[in-house]
Protein backbone atom coordinates (compact mmCIF):
# COMPACT_ATOMS: atom_id res chain seq x y z
CA UNK A 1 0.00 0.00 0.00
CA UNK A 2 1.52 3.33 -1.03
CA UNK A 3 1.84 5.79 1.87
CA UNK A 4 1.28 8.72 -0.46
CA UNK A 5 -2.32 7.61 -0.93
CA UNK A 6 -3.04 7.13 2.77
CA UNK A 7 -4.46 9.36 5.48
CA UNK A 8 -1.69 10.65 7.72
CA UNK A 9 -2.32 10.23 11.45
CA UNK A 10 -0.82 12.18 14.34
CA UNK A 11 -0.18 10.85 17.82
CA UNK A 12 -1.04 13.01 20.83
CA UNK A 13 2.07 13.24 22.96
CA UNK A 14 3.74 16.06 24.86
CA UNK A 15 7.46 15.78 25.52
CA UNK A 16 10.11 17.84 27.18
CA UNK A 17 7.95 20.19 29.28
CA UNK A 18 6.08 19.28 32.45
CA UNK A 19 6.58 22.15 34.91
CA UNK A 20 4.13 25.04 35.06
CA UNK A 21 5.47 28.47 34.17
CA UNK A 22 3.37 31.62 33.88
CA UNK A 23 1.91 32.21 30.44
CA UNK A 24 2.75 35.45 28.68
CA UNK A 25 1.35 38.45 30.50
CA UNK A 26 -0.62 40.58 28.04
CA UNK A 27 -3.24 43.28 28.32
CA UNK A 28 -6.13 43.59 25.88
CA UNK A 29 -7.79 46.96 26.37
CA UNK A 30 -11.33 48.13 25.68
CA UNK A 31 -12.31 51.54 24.40
CA UNK A 32 -14.52 53.04 21.72
CA UNK A 33 -14.29 53.85 18.03
CA UNK A 34 -15.29 57.48 18.62
CA UNK A 35 -15.95 59.86 21.51
CA UNK A 36 -19.58 60.26 20.53
CA UNK A 37 -22.70 58.79 22.14
CA UNK A 38 -23.90 55.70 20.30
CA UNK A 39 -20.50 54.84 18.82
CA UNK A 40 -19.30 51.25 18.99
CA UNK A 41 -17.04 49.91 21.68
CA UNK A 42 -13.81 48.40 20.37
CA UNK A 43 -10.65 46.59 21.42
CA UNK A 44 -7.60 48.83 21.29
CA UNK A 45 -4.76 47.35 19.16
CA UNK A 46 -6.89 44.28 18.45
CA UNK A 47 -4.95 43.55 15.27
CA UNK A 48 -2.03 42.32 17.38
CA UNK A 49 -4.10 39.66 19.17
CA UNK A 50 -7.01 38.48 17.00
CA UNK A 51 -6.82 35.18 15.12
CA UNK A 52 -5.81 36.82 11.82
CA UNK A 53 -2.57 37.91 13.51
CA UNK A 54 -1.69 34.31 14.37
CA UNK A 55 -1.22 35.27 18.01
CA UNK A 56 -1.76 32.51 20.60
CA UNK A 57 -2.62 32.96 24.30
CA UNK A 58 -1.00 30.05 26.13
CA UNK A 59 -2.52 28.03 28.96
CA UNK A 60 -0.04 25.89 30.91
CA UNK A 61 -0.69 23.15 33.45
CA UNK A 62 -0.99 24.61 36.94
CA UNK A 63 0.90 22.78 39.71
CA UNK A 64 -0.54 24.57 42.76
CA UNK A 65 -3.59 26.48 43.93
CA UNK A 66 -7.28 26.00 43.20
CA UNK A 67 -6.67 25.45 39.47
CA UNK A 68 -4.08 22.70 40.07
CA UNK A 69 -4.00 20.16 37.25
CA UNK A 70 -5.80 22.48 34.81
CA UNK A 71 -4.40 24.35 31.84
CA UNK A 72 -4.37 27.88 33.23
CA UNK A 73 -3.57 31.43 32.14
CA UNK A 74 -5.06 34.12 29.99
CA UNK A 75 -4.76 37.83 29.26
CA UNK A 76 -5.78 40.73 31.46
CA UNK A 77 -8.74 42.48 29.83
CA UNK A 78 -8.73 46.17 30.77
CA UNK A 79 -10.73 49.31 30.02
CA UNK A 80 -8.94 52.50 28.92
CA UNK A 81 -8.82 55.41 31.36
CA UNK A 82 -9.94 59.03 31.11
CA UNK A 83 -8.78 60.43 34.46
CA UNK A 84 -5.06 61.22 34.97
CA UNK A 85 -5.29 59.53 38.35
CA UNK A 86 -6.02 56.28 36.55
CA UNK A 87 -3.22 56.79 34.04
CA UNK A 88 -5.39 58.57 31.45
CA UNK A 89 -6.40 60.06 29.25
CA UNK A 90 -5.76 57.07 26.98
CA UNK A 91 -6.43 57.46 23.26
CA UNK A 92 -9.60 55.71 22.10
CA UNK A 93 -11.16 55.63 25.59
CA UNK A 94 -14.91 55.21 25.99
CA UNK A 95 -17.09 58.11 27.10
CA UNK A 96 -17.64 59.07 30.75
CA UNK A 97 -20.54 57.22 32.30
CA UNK A 98 -20.05 54.07 30.23
CA UNK A 99 -19.50 50.79 32.05
CA UNK A 100 -17.75 48.17 29.94
CA UNK A 101 -18.22 44.42 30.30
CA UNK A 102 -16.84 41.45 28.34
CA UNK A 103 -18.97 38.60 27.02
CA UNK A 104 -17.95 35.28 25.45
CA UNK A 105 -20.16 34.51 22.45
CA UNK A 106 -18.66 31.43 20.76
CA UNK A 107 -16.05 28.74 21.31
CA UNK A 108 -14.43 26.33 18.87
CA UNK A 109 -11.83 23.75 19.80
CA UNK A 110 -11.19 20.10 20.63
CA UNK A 111 -14.12 17.76 21.06
CA UNK A 112 -15.49 17.78 24.62
CA UNK A 113 -13.40 20.88 25.36
CA UNK A 114 -14.47 23.95 27.32
CA UNK A 115 -13.08 27.15 28.82
CA UNK A 116 -13.86 28.34 32.34
CA UNK A 117 -13.64 31.83 33.80
CA UNK A 118 -12.39 32.41 37.36
CA UNK A 119 -13.09 35.74 39.05
CA UNK A 120 -10.70 37.47 41.45
CA UNK A 121 -12.37 38.77 44.59
CA UNK A 122 -10.32 41.96 44.80
CA UNK A 123 -8.84 42.14 41.26
CA UNK A 124 -5.28 41.56 42.52
CA UNK A 125 -5.17 38.20 44.31
CA UNK A 126 -5.28 35.05 42.20
CA UNK A 127 -8.82 33.89 41.49
CA UNK A 128 -10.15 31.09 43.67
CA UNK A 129 -13.71 30.71 42.37
CA UNK A 130 -14.82 29.38 39.01
CA UNK A 131 -17.65 31.64 37.80
CA UNK A 132 -18.84 29.97 34.60
CA UNK A 133 -17.88 27.39 31.96
CA UNK A 134 -18.33 27.81 28.21
CA UNK A 135 -18.31 24.64 26.11
CA UNK A 136 -17.01 24.08 22.59
CA UNK A 137 -19.86 24.58 20.12
CA UNK A 138 -22.01 26.50 22.59
CA UNK A 139 -24.14 29.17 20.93
CA UNK A 140 -25.70 30.94 23.92
CA UNK A 141 -23.60 33.95 25.01
CA UNK A 142 -21.94 33.58 28.40
CA UNK A 143 -22.64 35.84 31.35
CA UNK A 144 -20.63 39.05 31.01
CA UNK A 145 -18.06 40.23 33.54
CA UNK A 146 -17.14 43.84 34.23
CA UNK A 147 -13.95 45.42 32.94
CA UNK A 148 -14.77 48.92 34.24
CA UNK A 149 -14.21 49.39 37.95
CA UNK A 150 -16.75 52.18 38.32
CA UNK A 151 -20.24 52.25 39.81
CA UNK A 152 -21.94 53.13 36.55
CA UNK A 153 -22.72 56.66 37.78
CA UNK A 154 -23.09 59.43 35.19
CA UNK A 155 -19.71 60.95 34.29
CA UNK A 156 -17.67 58.16 35.90
CA UNK A 157 -14.41 56.98 34.35
CA UNK A 158 -14.91 53.64 32.53
CA UNK A 159 -11.36 52.63 33.51
CA UNK A 160 -10.66 49.12 34.77
CA UNK A 161 -7.52 47.03 35.27
CA UNK A 162 -8.32 43.82 37.11
CA UNK A 163 -5.53 41.29 37.63
CA UNK A 164 -5.93 37.84 39.14
CA UNK A 165 -8.60 36.50 36.78
CA UNK A 166 -7.98 33.09 35.21
CA UNK A 167 -9.03 31.12 32.15
CA UNK A 168 -8.80 27.33 32.42
CA UNK A 169 -9.53 24.09 30.63
CA UNK A 170 -8.86 20.41 31.26
CA UNK A 171 -8.67 19.39 27.58
CA UNK A 172 -5.49 20.21 25.60
CA UNK A 173 -5.73 21.75 22.15
CA UNK A 174 -6.22 25.01 20.26
CA UNK A 175 -9.36 27.00 21.10
CA UNK A 176 -10.89 29.94 19.27
CA UNK A 177 -12.93 32.17 21.57
CA UNK A 178 -15.27 34.85 20.23
CA UNK A 179 -15.67 37.84 22.57
CA UNK A 180 -17.48 41.17 22.44
CA UNK A 181 -17.69 44.30 24.57
CA UNK A 182 -20.94 45.56 26.09
CA UNK A 183 -21.82 48.86 27.71
CA UNK A 184 -24.03 47.90 30.64
CA UNK A 185 -24.56 51.47 31.84
CA UNK A 186 -27.89 53.31 31.76
CA UNK A 187 -26.47 56.77 31.07
CA UNK A 188 -27.24 56.95 27.37
CA UNK A 189 -30.31 58.01 25.43
CA UNK A 190 -33.54 56.68 26.94
CA UNK A 191 -31.68 55.29 29.97
CA UNK A 192 -29.85 52.90 27.65
CA UNK A 193 -26.11 52.40 27.20
CA UNK A 194 -23.76 55.21 26.16
CA UNK A 195 -22.05 53.00 23.55
CA UNK A 196 -23.16 50.24 21.21
CA UNK A 197 -21.62 46.74 21.58
CA UNK A 198 -18.36 46.01 19.78
CA UNK A 199 -18.17 43.61 16.90
CA UNK A 200 -17.12 40.07 17.85
CA UNK A 201 -13.36 39.49 17.97
CA UNK A 202 -11.76 36.04 17.92
CA UNK A 203 -8.79 34.96 20.03
CA UNK A 204 -6.68 31.78 19.97
CA UNK A 205 -5.98 29.95 23.26
CA UNK A 206 -3.43 27.10 23.18
CA UNK A 207 -3.76 24.59 26.03
CA UNK A 208 -0.67 22.43 26.35
CA UNK A 209 1.59 21.33 23.50
CA UNK A 210 -0.46 19.82 20.68
CA UNK A 211 -0.59 19.51 16.92
CA UNK A 212 -3.62 21.49 15.81
CA UNK A 213 -3.74 20.38 12.18
CA UNK A 214 -1.85 17.83 10.07
CA UNK A 215 -2.22 18.35 6.32
CA UNK A 216 -0.93 16.13 3.51
CA UNK A 217 -0.20 17.00 -0.08
CA UNK A 218 1.19 14.68 -2.75
CA UNK A 219 4.75 15.03 -1.50
CA UNK A 220 4.73 16.67 1.95
CA UNK A 221 3.14 16.79 5.39
CA UNK A 222 2.60 20.06 7.27
CA UNK A 223 2.00 20.15 11.03
CA UNK A 224 0.48 23.38 12.42
CA UNK A 225 0.50 24.25 16.12
CA UNK A 226 0.36 27.08 18.63
CA UNK A 227 3.69 28.02 20.22
CA UNK A 228 4.97 29.80 23.31
CA UNK A 229 8.10 31.89 23.77
CA UNK A 230 11.44 30.52 24.96
CA UNK A 231 11.09 26.97 23.69
CA UNK A 232 12.12 24.79 20.75
CA UNK A 233 9.59 22.77 18.77
CA UNK A 234 10.53 19.64 16.82
CA UNK A 235 8.39 17.38 14.67
CA UNK A 236 8.98 13.65 15.17
CA UNK A 237 7.88 10.80 12.94
CA UNK A 238 7.57 7.02 13.19
CA UNK A 239 6.02 4.16 11.20
CA UNK A 240 4.79 2.61 14.47
CA UNK A 241 3.18 3.68 17.75
CA UNK A 242 4.41 0.63 19.63
CA UNK A 243 8.18 0.91 19.15
CA UNK A 244 9.60 4.02 20.83
CA UNK A 245 13.02 3.51 19.22
CA UNK A 246 11.63 4.24 15.74
CA UNK A 247 10.75 7.87 16.46
CA UNK A 248 13.04 10.36 14.73
CA UNK A 249 13.17 14.13 14.30
CA UNK A 250 12.12 15.27 10.84
CA UNK A 251 12.52 18.74 9.43
CA UNK A 252 14.20 21.66 11.14
CA UNK A 253 13.23 22.58 14.76
CA UNK A 254 11.77 26.07 15.21
CA UNK A 255 11.65 28.51 18.12
CA UNK A 256 8.29 29.42 19.66
CA UNK A 257 7.03 33.00 19.56
CA UNK A 258 3.44 32.95 20.93
CA UNK A 259 2.06 32.55 17.41
CA UNK A 260 0.76 29.77 15.21
CA UNK A 261 3.61 28.11 13.36
CA UNK A 262 4.12 25.08 11.14
CA UNK A 263 6.74 22.55 10.07
CA UNK A 264 6.61 20.92 6.62
CA UNK A 265 8.51 17.73 5.81
CA UNK A 266 8.71 15.48 2.73
CA UNK A 267 6.65 12.29 2.68
CA UNK A 268 8.73 9.12 2.94
CA UNK A 269 8.23 6.73 0.05
CA UNK A 270 7.00 3.15 0.23
CA UNK A 271 5.25 3.14 3.63
CA UNK A 272 1.64 2.29 4.42
CA UNK A 273 1.23 4.79 7.23
CA UNK A 274 3.29 7.19 9.34
CA UNK A 275 2.65 8.91 12.66
CA UNK A 276 3.73 12.37 13.81
CA UNK A 277 4.11 14.01 17.18
CA UNK A 278 5.42 17.30 18.53
CA UNK A 279 8.31 17.72 20.95
CA UNK A 280 8.73 20.89 23.01
CA UNK A 281 11.93 21.54 24.91
CA UNK A 282 13.21 24.40 27.05
CA UNK A 283 16.81 25.34 27.60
Amino acid sequence: MNFRNCIVLASCLVLGFTQWTPAQHIHISAGALAETPGSRLSFDSADAFVTNSGYVINLAVRTAGPAVGLFDGGPTFTALAIAPGNGGPDPNHALPGSRIALQWVSLQGPQEGSLSFWESKNCEDAATEKTFTFRVGETNPSPSFLLSQNSGAPGSDPYGHCHGRRFTTDVPGLYTLGVRLLDVSTNGSGAGPVHQPSETNYLHFQAGITIHRLEKTDDAVTASFGTRNFGLYSLESSPSLTDETLWETVGRPIGGDNHLQSISVPLPAGEAIRYYRLRYETE
